[in-house]
């Protein structure tokens, strides 16, 4: 009979050290990514796009821009360092190339059929701090497909207006990235 007891209570501090680990692991404040079901109304279950921007034009700004399906239209996540102080403006543009020093290889602005370019991003204004962190949503965007910024480029310009570039003459572009499908968060 006792060794029956020390049985049962083995067993009993067995379940109460799992229980316990798992109200710990309960209070953690780790976040694991969790894979979200798509929004009923978006159209298709689309891969979320990044670019990892780099500066041109001899700027020193670095950051990442996110495209992530939202319904009829996408979220734009924007998160840059060394940012000159003022205004500036987020475009799409065509051409999925950074390799020119002026960012005239991204090509001209793009947006999707029926839109222009200048409608789809705001004018943003950085301050003394020169870090940016903005999230915008865009209506009729989507991270793929032909309303999508899979296979394109997005330029950063200094100022409210959307600068045209030509080969190798100086203008307001300060950093260019190439859109690619985001990889989840690895643990």
């Amino acid at each position: 009979m006792r060794d029956d007891r020390r049985g049962v209570s083995r067993g009993l501090r067995s379940v109460a050290c799992v229980v316990a680990a798992m109200a710990i692991a309960g209070c953690s404040s780790v976040r694991v990514n969790v894979a979200h079901p798509p929004e009923p109304s978006t159209p298709r279950g689309d891969i979320d796009q990044v670019a990892s921007l780099r500066g041109i034009g001899g700027s020193a700004v670095f950051g990442k821009v996110r495209v992530i399906d939202r319904g009829a239209g996408a979220a734009v996540l924007v998160s840059m360092m060394n940012v000159p102080p003022g205004d500036y403006r987020v475009a799409f543009h065509e051409t999925p190339n950074c390799t020119s020093p002026n960012g005239f290889s991204a090509g001209l602005a793009w947006a999707p059929a029926g839109r222009k370019p200048e409608e789809l991003t705001p004018v943003e204004h950085v301050n003394t701090e020169n870090h940016v962190e903005v999230e915008f949503r865009v209506a009729g965007l989507h991270a793929s497909g032909p309303d999508g910024v899979a296979g394109r480029s997005v330029v950063i310009h200094a100022g409210r207006r959307i600068a045209d570039a030509r080969p190798d003459v100086p203008n307001e572009r300060i950093a260019c990235g190439v859109f690619e499908p985001a990889r989840p968060l690895a643990f």
